[in-house]
């Protein structure tokens, strides 16, 4: 009897053990189960938020792009509405006033030169006007005479370069020796009095 109860004994001991070992195994089993799931929703999760940040990026830089594109656009609208005036100083009366002070304020109304521009002596030519008008030109202030040249048959230019905005045909016409200034966009054509 005692071997058979100590054969029972052991007999119940490996099957609580097998079940005590299935039991567990089947807990592994579960919990690695519920382990790769988590692990395949973060990985899913990661993808979205790239996708979502990649849409957003792609969002803003399309957002950027179309903002610069119309910037741009009124950008050259303002510019192509301000070129014919550009250089220009516009005076606005708001008063009454007689023509004596209508013509005075006309020639107050001047185009300003910059940069490069080009001087071209109409005919006819006298080499000592030219002399003086080449003096005159390198007093002026802000203005340097970059080079001149031609012929009194074919005709003189000066190319000068003004450092800030200047008033070069208000300037030539005061000038004594000039008979006329007319400005076409970066060349002045001058015409000087005839010698006496």
């Amino acid at each position: 009897k005692a071997r058979e109860a100590g054969k029972k004994a052991r007999k119940e001991a490996e099957r609580a053990a097998r079940e005590k070992a299935e039991k567990a195994a089947a807990e592994a089993r579960e919990r690695a189960r519920r382990e790769a799931e988590e692990a395949k929703k973060a990985r899913e999760a990661g993808k979205k938020a790239r996708k979502e940040a990649e849409r957003a990026a792609r969002e803003k830089t399309e957002k950027a792009a179309v903002e610069a594109k119309e910037r741009a656009g009124r950008e050259a609208e303002e510019e192509a509405r301000v070129a014919p005036y550009e250089g220009v100083v516009k005076l606005v009366i708001k008063s009454p006033i007689d023509a004596d002070h209508m013509k005075e304020l006309e020639e107050a109304r001047v185009a300003l030169y910059e940069g490069v521009v080009k001087l071209v002596i109409k005919s006819p030519i006298d080499a000592d006007h030219i002399k003086e008008l080449e003096a005159n030109l390198r007093q002026i202030q802000n203005l340097r005479l970059v080079l001149f040249g031609g012929s009194v048959e074919e005709g003189i230019q000066f190319v000068v370069s003004a450092e800030e905005p200047t008033p070069l045909i208000k300037i030539l016409k005061e000038m004594p020796l000039v008979e006329e200034a007319v400005g076409k966009g970066k060349e002045i054509q001058v015409v000087l009095k005839a010698k006496k």
